[in-house]
C-alpha cells in the first residue's frame, strides 16, 4: 500500500509496524522485501516520491564541503524511490577473502549471501576471479592478462538496464505486498529515543504541510545513505546531547570512498590489443570486464593501498552506441518518452550502431565498441579509512528544515602514492609487454604535481563504521547500533574500510543478513 505525505493531510498521528525501514533505496527496499517474504508487517519511510524532483535534489546541494570537495555528496545522491539506483551504472563486483578478513563478519557469509544478491539482480553466478571465470565460461585467458605480473584480474558484472532501477522492481513489488506500507515525500525529523536512551520509541516525521507522524516499531532500519546515515544520528539530540549512537563520538568519522583518476589513454596497437584481448563479454544477460587489481604481494613491496585498474570506454557524443546507451540510461529513469523525442532525429543513425551492438553480443559474446570510442586506463584506490575524515553538523539549518550537513573528505599523501605508484608499475609491464601507443598522463610521474581528474568515485562510506568496539565503531558486527537494542544500519555508512571492491553487491549481502537477523528477533525462522 502507498501513501503519499506530500497531500494536504495525515490520516493518522502515528503509524505502528514490527518494523520500520527508513529509506527506499536499494539497502533499505532489499531489507524491507526479505523481511515481507518472511511474514514480516513493514512499514517504509522515504523522503523522496515517485519520480526525482528538482526541489529535493537542490538540497544536496546545501551541503559544505570541505577538505577536498567530495562530489558524490551533492550529485551521487537522489531523493526518490529506489534512491541511487535510478541511475546506477549496475556494476557489481563481489568480496575478496582477503579483504573481508578485516572485516568482524565472516567471508562465508558474505559469499552466500552475495549469491542471492545477485539472484536479486538477475546477473549470472559465474565466479569473479579471472582464472575461473574464463574456465567456466569455456573462453580462452586473454594473453594479456597472463602477462600482467603480481596483478589479480578479476571480472566484474554489470546488470541490465531494465534491472538497474529499483524502484521498477523491488519496489514495484512492494508497493502492492499486502504485508509493505510505502509512505512517500516523508521527511524524517529525527530518531527519537526513549528515556532510557537504550532503545528508539519512535522515527518523527514532518510533511510538507507541516504535520508532524510518529512512526513506531519493535525494530527500525535506517537506510538513508552515508552521508544522511550520520545526518540523523548526530541532528537526533532530545534524550543524547551528543546525537544517537555518537556516546564515543563516532558518528561521522571514518568517511571514505574510493580515489579514482584517469592515468592513460590507449591509442594505435595498444588501444587495438587491449580491445581485441579485453572489451568485455557479453554472457546471457550479463556483462563482464576485466579489473586488474594489485595483488597483496605487490601492495606489500611497493607500499600501496588496496587499487585496481579498469579500461574506460568512452563514446563520442552524439554517436550511434552513445545515443544507444542515453536511451537505455532514460529508460531506466523512466525518462523514455521524453529521451526519444529529444534523440528523434538521431535514432535512424543510431539504428546501425544498435544492430552492431546486438550481434557482437549475440554472435561473438563481446560488446561492440566503436572506432571513435577514447579507451582509457582508470584507477581505484581505497582510502585510509580516518577520524579526521567525516560528516558533521553545521549550525544552520537547510530549506527542509533539518541541520546543513558538512562533509570533511581528505584524501593522503598514501592514497595519491599509491596512484603513482601503481601507474608506475603498469607503465612498466605494458612496456615489456610491447604495448605502444599508450599515452600517460604526464604529472603522474611528477613528484608532486597535481593530478588532473583526481575525485571520487561516487561510492561513499563509513561515518557509522562495523566494530566490536563501541569506542571506535557504532554498529557492532550484526549492524546494530551499539547501546540501542531495536536500532540497525543498513547500507555502505557501515563499511569499516573499502578495500578495492564495488560496495553495491557487498551492501546488498549486508541487508540480506540484516534483514534476516531482525526476522529471527521477531520470532521468524526460515
Amino acid at each position: 500500500m502507498e501513501m503519499d505525505l506530500a497531500g494536504a493531510g495525515v490520516p493518522v498521528a502515528a503509524v505502528r509496524s514490527r518494523v520500520c525501514v527508513v529509506g527506499a533505496g536499494i539497502a533499505g527496499l532489499t531489507v524491507a522485501r526479505r523481511l515481507a517474504q518472511s511474514g514480516v508487517d513493514v512499514v517504509v519511510i522515504e523522503a523522496g516520491g515517485r519520480e526525482v524532483e528538482d526541489e529535493g535534489q537542490q538540497l544536496f546541494a546545501e551541503a559544505e564541503l570541505t577538505g577536498r570537495a567530495h562530489v558524490g555528496t551533492i550529485d551521487g545522491r537522489a531523493r526518490v524511490l529506489g534512491g541511487t539506483s535510478v541511475w546506477w551504472g549496475g556494476q557489481v563486483l563481489g568480496m575478496t577473502r582477503e579483504a573481508a578478513a578485516a572485516w568482524p563478519v565472516a567471508w562465508e557469509e558474505l559469499a552466500r549471501y552475495s549469491a542471492e544478491a545477485e539472484r536479486l539482480i538477475e546477473v549470472d553466478s559465474l565466479p569473479y576471479e579471472a582464472a575461473e571465470f574464463f574456465a567456466a565460461a569455456r573462453v580462452g585467458v586473454p594473453a594479456m592478462i597472463a602477462e600482467m605480473g603480481e596483478v589479480d584480474a578479476r571480472m566484474s558484472k554489470w546488470m541490465g538496464f531494465s534491472r538497474r532501477n529499483f524502484a521498477g522492481t523491488v519496489g514495484k513489488e512492494l508497493l502492492t505486498h499486502p504485508r509493505v506500507r510505502m509512505y512517500l515525500h516523508a521527511q524524517v525529523r529525527e530518531l527519537l529515543l526513549a528515556a532510557s536512551g537504550e532503545r528508539l520509541e519512535a522515527v518523527v516525521v514532518r510533511t510538507a504541510a507541516g504535520e508532524e507522524v510518529r512512526f513506531e516499531a519493535e525494530e527500525f532500519v535506517l537506510a538513508v545513505g552515508t552521508v544522511e546515515t550520520s545526518r540523523l544520528l548526530l541532528a537526533s539530540r532530545r534524550v543524547a546531547a551528543e546525537g544517537v549512537g555518537n556516546a564515543n563520538d563516532q558518528v561521522g568519522r571514518g568517511f571514505h570512498d574510493h580515489v579514482t583518476l584517469p592515468v592513460a589513454t590507449l591509442t594505435g596497437a595498444a588501444r587495438a590489443r587491449i580491445l581485441r584481448e579485453l572489451r568485455p563479454w557479453v554472457l546471457g544477460g550479463t556483462v563482464h570486464s576485466a579489473k586488474f587489481e594489485a595483488s597483496r604481494m605487490l601492495r606489500e613491496r611497493l607500499g600501496m593501498n588496496p587499487v585496481l585498474a579498469h579500461v574506460a570506454l568512452d563514446e563520442p557524443e552524439g554517436s550511434g552506441v552513445a545515443v544507444v546507451r542515453e536511451l537505455l540510461t532514460a529508460m531506466q529513469r523512466g525518462e523514455f518518452g521524453r529521451a526519444l523525442t529529444t534523440h528523434a532525429a538521431r535514432v535512424p543513425g543510431a539504428a546501425v550502431e544498435a544492430v552492431r551492438l546486438a550481434w557482437e553480443a549475440k554472435l561473438q559474446r563481446r560488446r561492440f565498441v566503436s572506432e571513435d570510442a577514447a579507451v582509457k586506463l582508470q584507477l581505484n584506490v581505497a582510502q585510509d579509512v580516518r577520524p579526521q575524515s567525516r560528516v558533521m553538523l553545521d549550525a544552520g539549518m537547510d530549506a527542509s528544515g533539518m541541520p546543513r550537513v558538512v562533509v570533511d573528505w581528505r584524501v593522503s599523501a598514501n592514497e595519491i602514492a599509491t596512484l603513482r605508484r601503481y601507474a608506475g608499475y603498469l607503465r612498466a609491464r605494458f612496456e615489456a609487454m610491447g604495448l605502444r601507443g599508450v599515452e600517460w598522463v604526464r604529472e603522474m610521474f611528477v613528484e608532486g604535481a597535481e593530478l588532473p581528474g583526481m575525485e571520487d568515485a561516487r561510492h561513499a562510506m563509513g561515518g557509522a563504521c562495523m566494530g566490536v568496539d563501541p569506542r571506535s565503531s557504532v554498529v557492532d558486527a550484526e549492524m546494530r547500533v551499539h547501546g540501542v537494542a531495536n536500532l540497525s544500519i543498513a547500507g555502505a555508512a557501515v563499511f569499516p574500510d573499502g578495500s578495492a571492491q564495488l560496495p553495491t553487491l557487498t551492501m546488498m549481502a549486508l541487508a540480506l543478513r540484516l534483514a534476516d537477523r531482525v526476522g529471527q528477533g521477531l520470532g521468524i525462522r526460515d
